[in-house]
């Protein structure tokens, strides 16, 4: 979770839920990055590793003061179906991606005679990451974040957030979360200078996740598909999503 004192916010984030643009976003609203005029152009690099001198994360207060904030602030986190999510897992960090270090685990678990300790890179298929994440599950590991229920992450049920946007109605949320914090910026010259700052658009030229959902899950057994509805079973309650039928 990310924070900021001044303008009041607490951002829930959410892996392949528009983080690394919304993260974007947010050093860019500090209106103290003069390199770059929008948020898209932030290199990744300088989004995801640390030190991040932008944007603070909220785990290094007490726990009363992360309270005390939650109470007070504007809270808001982004969610996406979670079918849909784990494909986009898998797309981005078992397809294009540089290794994620996951594939060999699954390798080592699945496919034993393939592994050897020289390669450091495997192709697995995303039936294979599906049996590992429900594998993980039972055998009660906490889950890699990427993969995890949202709710299990930002915990709705335990904090109140004043917004839940959606990943997919995200340019209307993400609309109407920027304003909403360029609104409580009390300084008038850092609102001068982030006037024109707006969540990054779709380029609407690539494929999205979705697109890809009866093709990737074909090849999942459909007691696994099930079983997957189990384990997000939370998040589709809470959230609003409806089961999609890739099952055929």
């Amino acid at each position: 979770m990310y924070y900021d004192d001044k303008v009041e916010y607490i951002y829930c984030l959410v892996s392949k839920v528009a983080c690394t643009n919304w993260k974007r976003t947010l050093m860019m609203l500090t209106g103290k990055i003069t390199k770059f005029q929008r948020p898209e152009q932030l290199p990744v690099g300088m989004v995801h590793n640390p030190p991040n001198k932008y944007i603070t994360t909220l785990n290094k207060l007490p726990k009363a003061e992360r309270e005390w904030r939650f109470n007070r602030y504007f809270n808001f986190l982004f969610v996406r179906e979670p079918l849909e999510r784990l494909v986009s897992v898998y797309r981005s960090k078992f397809l294009e991606g540089a290794t994620y270090g996951v594939d060999i685990d699954i390798v080592r678990k699945y496919r034993p005679h393939e592994y050897n300790a020289s390669i450091k890179r495997y192709h697995i298929t995303f039936s294979e990451l599906v049996r590992y994440v429900l594998d993980e599950r039972a055998a009660g590991r906490v889950l890699d974040r990427h993969w995890i229920p949202q709710n299990e992450l930002c915990r709705p049920c335990q904090y109140h957030y004043d917004f839940i946007g959606h990943h997919e109605t995200l340019h209307n949320d993400a609309k109407y979360v920027v304003d909403k914090l360029k609104s409580r910026i009390p300084d008038v010259g850092q609102r001068r200078r982030v006037a024109d700052v707006e969540f990054p658009a779709d380029s609407g030229q690539r494929r999205t996740s979705r697109d890809f959902l009866q093709q990737m899950y074909a090849d999942v057994p459909a007691a696994h598909v099930q079983a997957l509805y189990q384990l997000y079973a939370v998040d589709y309650a809470l959230f609003g999503f409806k089961h999609p039928n890739v099952t055929g």
